[in-house]
């Protein structure tokens, strides 16, 4: 288990675990920095951060921004919560969500699924919607047994049917990554690639050294380096490029539920809380650097001179 996690998700999105349940697996599995990394949305963080101070556990305000761009997320770490530019991208960001979750629910329904946008409401609740509760509501309806047999978690169901490239997808994003950088830097936080071998660059690093490149030229800080859906042959491509652009390195277990290791909980996340391959690399020093960055880009805000 590593000390530290940053990246890490909630009920307020499209995790099992109230943010005080994040904080409290955390300080149970000794890891004493995180970073709650919802997607498109903060309100997790503040809850997040109380319970970080009763129980000693450090929390990093981070969000998990969608983008149009290869499909990519873009993490911010240390952003201003309250930015109110930020809020307002994040209010259109969730209507530009429904509205893609509407266009899936109706997808799965002409491909004969029994699903009905009620139910993915339920699912949801108060959260910002995403696949999982599309795929929940659809797993829970007993008109679908005969034809999601075989398919026993919500895993298996998104490895069959959900995928980026699955005609049933629609993104919804509309912010691109230029954009999305801008906000993370315009709130004082430090925009950092989440898991960058997305499927449009697995097994290709002249590719996404290219595209790297591009978001370096927009103002990105960093490149998540360790996390549990990372190969040797992916984590090599990142750490030569991390130190060729001298890149914030950052790491962490994209956490959405709590599972043993066999128990696949979600694609690209682990099961428990710090817990991710660190490749045989140390990572000393990730926490010190990150926050060496994060008050660089708040004394730029501060004085007007961010991205």
């Amino acid at each position: 288990m590593n000390a530290l996690d940053l990246q890490i998700q909630t009920t307020v999105s499209d995790g099992k675990h109230t943010p005080t349940e994040c904080v409290r697996m955390a300080k149970e599995n000794g890891v004493h920095t995180i970073a709650i990394t919802d997607h498109d949305t903060v309100a997790g963080v503040a809850e997040a951060f109380r319970a970080g101070e009763a129980m000693g556990v450090r929390v990093i305000p981070g969000i998990e921004m969608s983008v149009q761009d290869h499909g990519m997320h873009l993490l911010g770490l240390g952003i201003d919560t309250e930015d109110a530019t930020l809020h307002t991208a994040l209010a259109q960001a969730s209507e530009s969500r429904t509205n893609a979750a509407r266009e899936m629910v109706r997808r799965f329904q002409a491909g004969g699924f029994a699903v009905d946008w009620e139910d993915v409401l339920r699912e949801a609740g108060n959260a910002i919607m995403t696949r999982p509760h599309i795929v929940a509501a659809i797993m829970k309806r007993p008109e679908n047994k005969e034809r999601i047999a075989g398919i026993a978690t919500k895993h298996d169901f998104f490895e069959k049917y959900f995928q980026d490239t699955s005609p049933f997808y629609v993104r919804g994003s509309q912010v691109t990554a230029e954009q999305a950088i801008r906000l993370v830097r315009g709130a004082g936080g430090v925009a950092v690639w989440s898991h960058p071998p997305i499927p449009d660059f697995v097994g290709k690093c002249d590719e996404l050294e290219a595209f790297l490149c591009c978001l370096i030229g927009w103002g990105l800080d960093g490149i998540e380096l360790c996390g549990p859906f990372l190969t040797d042959a992916d984590f090599a491509c990142l750490e030569k490029l991390a130190a060729r652009y001298g890149l914030v390195r950052t790491a962490g277990s994209d956490f959405h539920e709590a599972a043993a290791a066999s128990g696949k909980p979600w694609p690209r996340s682990a099961g428990m809380i710090g817990d991710f391959p660190a490749h045989g690399v140390s990572l000393e020093g990730i926490i010190e650097k990150l926050d060496q960055a994060m008050a660089r880009r708040q004394a730029e805000r501060a004085s007007g001179a961010a991205l």
